[in-house]
């Protein structure tokens, strides 16, 4: 009798097909294997591989029938697929690029898989059927049969499984399919005769094999032994031949354990596929490369990374690099050849100009499969914005996209500048995870994720959270084990709960400032070591020149010296002096302030909003999440608050101009009370409207103040016919509508600012111009610094931009002025001056018709400009990033000088006393991006910019995995043949070498995961789940350290380890799972399984369902909350009148995808490598 039962088997939690093959082979209850599949791929073999090696070790046989289904894969068609031979050349494709992880498969076909006179006694044979018909013939059939043997050395019955599971990783373990086992051997044998037409599994495949064409020979020659891993197979001797496997010494096992990490970012096979897609006149750069294929390998293994290379690295060139690769090697697993690229709208251009100079000789263009949108600002909103600075700061995002985001299911998002994606609550995070959660849906596979920030710990924890949100989908149950067994929602919930007692600390909190910076550094390590360390692409310029030295000096490679910040100082006089610093405290008062004086701007021509009195037309203006009318407003004010602060620092000039705007916009909002006629207009510019002397100008006819009003009612009417007044948010109010508070607060800030702007009337100096002009010739232009005579000016404000740009053509020098309203008409022009890649590719000619670029922050980010190598900053960074990204721009691949001449401006005073004043006003100024709030960049506790080192600022430190990545492709290079042995050694990976501590370290996997770090501590005897950073460091050893005997406890200290992985896996999460929303979803499970006529299959769903509102994933616990929504609509009562053909519809439309996609289970922990010292 046979040991299996009949059953369904679906790749559900414990139906997996990949276990029901393991099992049924290494039964010893069958000595012959027929399989008949559509397609075939070695990963699927990889899955039974060491049950199949013992099955055929003791004489089994394996027949394999490979036909063709009648889909078609998206790649094939192709115009260079089209035509093709199947299979040959689509298992070509697949095995070409198969990593070395499947050498060890490649081996056992070469073994047992003969050809020539030997092909008929093979113990493994490979047939194709329908090749040689006439008329093509698709076997669209995948059957199992397990046969017993004949001589009775082996017992058991003749099984089979008859379904829809290809011989492939997909089909075995991956997919949702449905097959059934049948274990009832006459059913499996039977044989049509004159009393009965039953045909049997067993007879059904001999007529099959019997028209199949043998393709041994086809496979192994033409195939096998021309593919990467074919080669490095067929130089393996067989193990048997020796008498004792030889044991790996102490540093062979370190490099054993590097392979299992970093093995594919050393395989030379990928470097040259990558590296053809680069264009022609492309340079090659190993570190890009590098990038790629760790980017694709973490894309694999957590369904998406993050891209976080310093400033000046080429993270487009990455990026487009990733999307190439994907679209010419897509996965079988529903994924479409289809891309979405969300980027800044100034990023946008390098973007779209990249993929063309990739796409310029192609046939195949990526450009075909790439859709753009591009994220917003709320500055569209602000009055004060457009004509006098360009408002480039993360805390005006509005949270929503330029643009409609358009349903397509796309395999791979990538997200420029991803950290705008910090907040879950705005419109355009909900917008893209509800796009991720539907193409999960659709499809059954989530699309791959690509996070690109220079910066991602500058950011609070909740931050990062929610951008790993996007690939992360079960948040309890997630691939990167390491957090709290994969709970990143709670484990980001306890950092949370850290992180806020060190920024917001108690009144009675004893820690010192430097205590909490210590707390802050470690807590910021843990998040690297739990999280960032498996997902997390790093490369810096310290990486870059002490692991890639060979490739700068071969390629004249450089990254200049930062030289500065130099200091411009200028000073000013005992009046504006004290000016300065009063008006610092008016328009940006610190809290203590407040509290003593009331003499401040809080900016209510902005607050409007918030002092409706009708809470329904407040509502008008809510954002999704948390962003409400108030808080709206806050930031709104904010805005012009932080505008406002920017242009004092900028210049006096451009400070005074924005003095009397803003006294304007506020007067128009006085007078619009007065006149009873209160518009609140997201989407119309009313000071431009209320502007009547432009608009005389104009008309070339007097204009009154009724028709300006008239023109802004004749706007909104034009909104609503168009159906663009959302909400109806452009409206007309009247002072009935508002509080009446509201008109003493705005004069009351009318009154300050006019105070203010008649005092910097009479102030006639501007000192810190005075200095520009002094310094810019001798300084600025100096020869022996400034070699290529061209120089970068930075400032946040357009009247600050022209001023300079003024002074400097008075002094003869040629100035190019860039702003939002001309960089992308002035992108060639600024290309053929500042750049130094440009002229390097057929038909380039730079060009030296400047002198100068002056520009706003638009340039911060996404062009070239590193001709120069000095910069000046007329507004002093507030930030690291922001001066990361600014030197960024002529501190790039490509920099022809050695160094790099960094200059700010600092202010001073003529007396001790002023200046004292003066600094402490400029402290103020520098330290006031705190003042934003929540969402500030507090993830560190910093100095002042000022204070920087800016060499370790722009170059970055090293990052902790690059220096094994680096060992590993040393010892490669050095020694080839050995380092593909030990790559193929998947036994006897134990050893010890001689040390005073005895401790022990293991790699622990499991059937579905790559695998936990543990150290078992002699002392305490216990085993710990530790960093990967942790356990190569602990794991290192010299080259020549010697291999002694294993201790006595080894096999106590292996089980141990396998416990504390066994124990960390299981782990439950109580806080998704016991959450509201999962609360209520698992409600209403329960009563759809209660009260609903449904099919067993439906049933089976339902349950699989309520096992992932456990695990908290947000995609089911919404589709269960549509549910009840989807149920009320269509009846009274929530569940009455719905068929049982009803509601199968339902949940198969629904979540049948996401269920099967998201079922997993971690299986037995097992030490794969362990060691000693």
């Amino acid at each position: 009798m046979s040991s299996f039962t009949n059953t369904l088997i679906d790749n559900s939690d414990e139906l997996h097909l990949v276990t029901y093959l393991k099992g049924m082979i290494s039964s010893g209850e069958f000595n012959h294997i027929r399989i008949a599949t559509g397609y075939w791929d070695l990963p699927g073999m990889h899955l039974v591989y060491d049950e199949l090696k013992a099955f055929l070790d003791e004489g089994g046989k394996l027949d394999i029938m490979i036909g063709e289904e009648p889909q078609i894969r998206s790649y094939q068609l192709r115009d260079e697929y089209k035509g093709q031979r199947f299979p040959d050349f689509n298992i070509k494709q697949d095995v070409d690029k198969l990593s070395d992880d499947y050498i060890r498969v490649a081996k056992l076909l070469l073994d047992y898989c003969k050809i020539g006179e030997q092909e008929p006694d093979s113990q493994i044979q490979i047939r194709i059927y329908g090749q040689d018909k006439d008329e093509k013939q698709f076997l669209h059939a995948k059957c199992y049969i397990f046969l017993r043997a004949q001589d009775g050395t082996r017992k058991g019955d003749t099984n089979a499984i008859l379904g829809s599971s290809n011989f492939t990783k997909m089909g075995l373990e991956g997919n949702a399919e449905l097959n059934y086992l049948e274990t009832t051997s006459s059913i499996v044998t039977a044989i049509p005769n004159e009393n009965s037409s039953t045909k049997g599994h067993k007879i059904w495949f001999q007529e099959k094999w019997d028209e199949s064409v043998a393709w041994n020979g086809r496979f192994i020659q033409e195939i096998l032994l021309k593919s990467p891993i074919g080669k490095k197979a067929a130089e393996i001797g067989n193990p048997e031949d020796n008498d004792k496997i030889e044991l790996l010494t102490p540093y062979e096992l370190y490099i054993k354990l590097l392979q299992t990490k970093f093995g594919d970012l050393v395989d030379k096979n990928l470097d040259e596929v990558i590296e053809s897609y680069l264009p022609d006149g492309f340079d090659k750069y190993n570190y890009q490369i590098d990038a790629v294929k760790q980017c694709f390998s973490t894309m694999k293994e957590h369904g998406g990374f993050l891209l976080a290379d310093v400033v000046g690295l080429g993270k487009t060139i990455v990026g487009s690099l990733v999307i190439k690769h994907f679209l010419q090697f897509p996965d079988d697993d529903g994924r479409e050849r289809k891309v979405l690229i969300i980027t800044p709208p100034a990023i946008k251009s390098a973007w779209v100009e990249t993929i063309k100079m990739f796409d310029k000789d192609a046939t195949d263009k990526m450009e075909d499969y790439i859709d753009y949108i591009t994220t917003g600002s709320i500055g569209k909103l602000v009055d004060d914005v457009e004509g006098n600075s360009d408002i480039d700061d993360d805390n005006c995002d509005s949270g929503d996209f330029d643009g409609e985001l358009l349903h397509e299911n796309y395999g791979l998002i990538i997200i420029d500048e991803s950290h705008k994606f910090r907040n879950s609550g705005t419109n355009m995070y909900e917008a893209l995870d509800n796009l991720i959660s539907q193409i999960g849906a659709d499809t059954g596979a989530y699309p791959y994720i690509g996070l690109l920030s220079a910066t991602p710990q500058n950011n609070r924890p909740d931050d990062l959270k929610n951008q790993i949100y996007l690939f992360e989908r079960n948040h309890a149950d997630t691939t990167l084990t390491k957090a709290n067994s994969g709970n990143l929602e709670n484990f980001f919930s306890e950092i949370n709960k850290e992180y806020s007692s060190i920024i917001h600390p108690d009144d009675d909190d004893p820690s010192t400032p430097e205590e909490r910076r210590e707390h802050l550094k470690h807590l910021s390590s843990r998040i690297r070591d739990c999280v960032l360390t498996d997902i997390m692409v790093r490369r810096t310029r310290t990486d870059v020149q002490m692991y890639y030295a060979d490739d700068m000096e071969r390629q004249h490679l450089k990254f200049p010296k930062i030289e500065g910040p130099n200091e411009l100082e200028y000073q000013m006089d005992f009046q504006l002096s004290h000016l300065f610093a009063e008006t610092m405290d008016i328009i940006a008062p610190t809290e203590v302030y407040k509290l003593q004086s009331n003499r401040y701007l809080s900016y209510y021509r902005y607050r409007a909003i918030q002092f409706l009195a009708d809470e329904a037309n407040k509502r008008k203006y809510d954002a999704r999440g948390s962003r409400d009318a108030d808080r709206l407003a806050d930031q709104l004010a904010n805005i012009m608050q932080i505008n406002l602060v920017k242009r004092l620092e900028s210049s006096f000039s451009a400070f005074y101009q924005s003095l009397l705007n803003l006294r304007q916009y506020t007067r128009n909002m006085i007078d619009m009370w007065e006149s009873n006629n209160i518009f609140i207009c997201p989407q119309i510019d009313v000071n431009k409207e209320l502007d009547r002397k432009t608009k005389e100008q104009k008309r070339k006819r007097p204009v009154g103040y009724k028709e300006c009003l008239d023109d802004i009612r004749t706007k909104i009417t034009k909104l609503n016919e168009d159906g663009r007044n959302d909400n109806e948010r452009n409206m007309e109010y009247h002072t009935s509508d508002m509080k009446p508070e509201y008109i003493d607060l705005l004069r009351a800030d009318y009154d300050l600012i006019s105070e203010l702007c008649d005092r910097w009337a009479k102030n006639t100096e501007d000192p810190k111009l005075d200095v520009f002009k002094d310094n810019l010739k001798h300084v600025l232009f100096d020869a022996e610094k400034n070699v290529p005579q061209k120089l970068v000016v930075f400032s946040e404000a357009i009247d600050t931009v022209d001023t300079i740009k003024r002074v400097a053509e008075a002094k003869g020098y040629r100035v190019l002025k860039i702003t939002a309203d001309n960089r992308d008409e002035m992108e060639l022009t600024i290309r053929e001056n500042f750049d130094a890649n440009y002229g390097k590719k057929p038909g380039e000619v730079q060009k030296n018709d400047y002198d100068i670029i002056v520009t706003t922050e638009v340039l911060a980010e996404g062009i070239n400009l590193h001709r120069a190598n000095v910069i000046l900053n007329y507004d002093t960074p507030w930030n690291s990033t922001r001066l990361m990204q600014r030197i960024g721009r002529v501190n790039r691949i490509g920099s022809t000088q050695d160094k790099v001449y960094v200059y700010n401006f600092k202010p001073s005073a003529e007396g001790d006393a002023e200046i004292k004043l003066v600094e402490n006003a400029y402290t103020k100024l520098q330290s006031f991006h705190t003042l934003f709030g929540e969402d500030s960049k507090v993830y560190t506790i910093d100095e002042e910019v000022s204070h920087y080192d800016l060499n370790t600022v722009v170059n970055g430190e090293e990052s902790p995995l690059e220096k094994y990545i680096y060992e590993l492709k040393q010892y490669k290079e050095a020694h080839p043949e050995r380092y593909d042995y030990i790559l193929n050694r998947n036994e006897n990976l134990e050893c010890a070498t001689r040390t005073v501590d005895g401790n022990c370290y293991f790699l622990v996997r499991t059937p579905r995961m790559s695998g936990l770090f543990v150290k078992v501590n002699p002392v305490d005897s216990k085993g710990r789940i530790i960093s990967a950073s942790e356990m190569y460091e602990c794991f290192s050893v010299p080259q020549e350290a010697p291999l002694v005997e294993l201790p006595e406890h080894w096999e106590d200290d292996k089980k141990k380890a396998e416990k504390a992985v066994n124990q960390h896996l299981h782990k439950m999460n109580v806080r998704m799972g016991s959450s509201t929303k999962a609360t209520k979803a698992k409600e209403i499970l329960r009563r759809m399984q209660q009260d609903i006529t449904m099919s067993n299959e439906s049933k089976a769903l339902l349950a699989d369902a309520f096992t992932l509102v456990n695990k908290g994933n947000s995609d089911i616990i919404k589709k269960v909350l549509a549910f009840e929504e989807q149920l009320k609509n269509s009846q009274d009562d929530l569940f009455g009148g719905l068929t049982q053909q009803d509601f199968d519809s339902m949940i198969e439309r629904e979540i049948r995808n996401i269920v099967a996609n998201l079922q997993q289970r971690y299986g037995k922990a097992e030490v794969f490598i362990g060691l000693s010292k």
